[in-house]
């Protein structure tokens, strides 16, 4: 039975109200990306937007699903089985996984830097089909996870070359720390630290894109 990652018990608790605060804050992420769209009319920022919606919604639903989980702890460390899930409702968490790449395929569509919708809806399509006919959906969703962060890394860090402003750093890195953070969970497959080190990681990267739009909304 294939593992989806490693929880040590004490932190499992903690897991939920970080996935709790990962979806208030991204909502705050595309609430100020909207709020600066507004002000500058860039659809840039209006994409980012709507990206953080999906993955505040992927958010709520990981939280849901692992509050029903949360009985299933016991002392120590315990395994997460595929057939665990099942019984939970798989539904949650391909639901969890679907949103989040759909937030990261429109993220990731800002660097195209075009209007075509088609090219959008494909990379949408893409993901969909890949996840859902993949045998292994854990990686399958964090190989994808990460190419659509390495696209926003290479964006953000090459607007940081031409600008040469220190603070256009912050959403790089922030996307690096996300990267980091998938490959995490990926490792956590078979030791429950690189889980707890995933969620911390991904809580610093959210606050740093906050502060950047926080700075950006406040000029």
């Amino acid at each position: 039975m294939a593992n989806i990652y490693l929880v040590p018990n004490w932190f499992f608790s903690y897991s939920i109200g970080l996935e709790i605060a990962f979806a208030l804050i991204t909502i705050l992420v595309a609430s100020y990306s909207f709020r600066i769209y507004n002000l500058c009319k860039e659809k840039e920022y209006k994409s980012f937007g709507i990206g953080f919606i999906f993955i505040a919604v992927s958010y709520l639903v990981w939280a849901f699903v692992n509050l029903f989980l949360l009985d299933k702890i016991s002392s120590g460390v315990q395994a997460l089985t595929l057939q665990e899930f099942v019984s939970i409702g798989s539904v949650g968490i391909y639901v969890y996984m679907l949103f989040t790449l759909i937030g990261l395929a429109t993220l990731a569509y800002i660097t195209l830097k075009t209007n075509n919708n088609k090219i959008y809806a494909l990379m949408i399509i893409i993901s969909i089909v890949a996840l859902t006919f993949s045998l292994n959906k854990a990686i399958t969703f964090h190989l994808l996870s990460a190419i659509f962060l390495i696209f926003l890394i290479s964006h953000f860090f090459i607007h940081y070359l031409k600008t040469k402003k220190h603070k256009n750093l912050l959403i790089p890195i922030a996307f690096v720390l996300l990267l980091a953070s998938h490959i995490h969970f990926i490792f956590a497959i078979n030791h429950y630290v690189y889980y707890v080190a995933g969620h911390i990681t991904e809580l610093i990267a959210y606050l740093m894109i906050l502060g950047r739009l926080i700075l950006i909304a406040r000029k």
